[in-house]
């Protein structure tokens, strides 16, 4: 054997053992150092389940399906057999469920293990696990669309009939599609649209820049401001009328009074039923007041008066319309001022009698020393009068 034959034959055995090795340890989940769980699960229907399926526990493929034997001599919910071998032992709690379901879209089973939450308590895994399966999903489309065949039918025929509408010129959609005229329209309203789109956009410029009112009330920060006081202000004024209020309904005062004190209120309408009383008898009356309204002959005696007042050539009308009367009568009150302030200043006899207490006593005290000397020539006299007699008859 040449040396090229032993390189090929060396070459040819080392692919058989690295095939052999990789299909040993990577396709059949071989282990050499970690240690295995076997596990076994009861179900009702496997599903189309196999030997080889993945086992996934906690969505991460863990192991596989070793066997899948049905045994009917067990309960229905228990008929088939499913043997689990894991890579590792793992840890289930109370509320862990095991599902039999769809490993993709395309085909395809395997067993979810989901080994619940660690509050519920960790539970034994050498008791049997008991597999449900989950709802196949191209079975579950296909139970809707047989349920719902007629109103798919109808919905298809429906689409038929919009395609046919759009292909011919009914509608809005085949008008436009197949009539220019619709189509232009559509295209001026476009074109109006993106018009009013760019003044909308510049009008928001516009506001962004604080031009305008609603840009000032935007963005201006003294009006912000102003408006910010001005509703400061009407809290406070309604905070004060609260106040107001609530001092009428509490309070001692007039409001108050007015408001909830009963006898103010029944004088209120006493003091009303006697303007109506004193009303009703001015418009039947005969009095002063009922007489100055109601009698014309008094309004003509007003109007007569008002003309004796106006006419120039009566005593009256000169006081009211003669000038000289006015100077006149301007001089007398000039010369009463005039006296009035010479007493005020204590010029002559009376301002001093007025004003000078010292004068004033003097005056008083001659008026005394007069008034008795009157008084002893009132009594003197009967004894004057008595001695002349007597003298004069001698």
């Amino acid at each position: 054997m040449t040396p090229r034959r032993h390189t090929l034959l060396g070459l040819l055995f080392l692919s058989v053992v690295g095939i052999l090795s990789y299909y040993t340890l990577f396709k059949t989940d071989f282990s050499l150092f970690k240690e295995s769980q076997v596990m076994t699960a009861f179900t009702e229907d496997a599903r189309g389940l196999r030997k080889g399926s993945p086992v996934l526990y906690a969505g991460v493929r863990w192991g596989k399906v070793t066997a899948v034997t049905p045994d009917m001599t067990r309960p229905r919910a228990e008929r088939v057999k499913i043997e689990l071998s894991l890579d590792e032992p793992i840890k289930l709690f109370g509320d862990h469920e095991v599902t039999i379901e769809s490993a993709s879209v395309l085909g395809g089973v395997q067993i979810g293990i989901d080994p619940g939450s660690i509050e519920e308590g960790e539970v034994s895994t050498d008791d049997p696990l008991r597999a449900s399966s989950a709802p196949d999903v191209l079975a579950a489309l296909g139970q809707v669309v047989e349920e719902n065949r007629e109103p798919l039918r109808k919905a298809i025929a429906g689409i038929d009939q919009i395609v046919a509408s759009l292909n011919g010129s009914e509608g809005t959609l085949g008008l436009l599609l197949n009539h220019k005229d619709t189509a232009t329209s559509f295209s001026n309203a476009v074109n109006s649209l993106q018009g009013t789109l760019e003044n909308t956009e510049a009008l928001t410029e516009e506001l962004r820049s604080g031009q305008g009112t609603i840009g000032k009330l935007i963005y201006d920060t003294k009006l912000y401001d102003d408006i910010e006081r001005f509703v400061t202000g009407l809290e406070a004024t309604n905070t004060d009328i609260q106040t107001l209020l609530k001092d009428a309904r509490e309070g001692d005062g007039v409001i108050n009074a007015l408001v909830y004190n009963s006898t103010i209120a029944d004088n209120i309408e006493a003091t009303t039923e006697s303007i109506k009383s004193a009303a009703a008898k001015i418009d039947t009356g005969d009095g002063t007041i009922a007489r100055l309204l109601n009698d014309g002959s008094i309004v003509d005696d007003i109007q007569a008066a008002i003309q004796v007042f106006s006419n120039p050539d009566g005593t009256i009308g000169k006081l009211f319309n003669d000038p000289a009367v006015y100077n006149q009568v301007q001089q007398i009150v000039g010369d009463i001022a005039d006296a009035t302030a010479a007493l005020r200043d204590q010029r002559g006899v009376l301002g001093v009698l007025f004003y000078d207490t010292q004068a004033r006593d003097q005056l008083l005290q001659a008026i005394n020393v007069l008034t008795g000397g009157l008084e002893e020539q009132r009594e003197a006299a009967p004894i004057a009068t008595f001695l002349s007699t007597v003298f004069l008859g001698f």
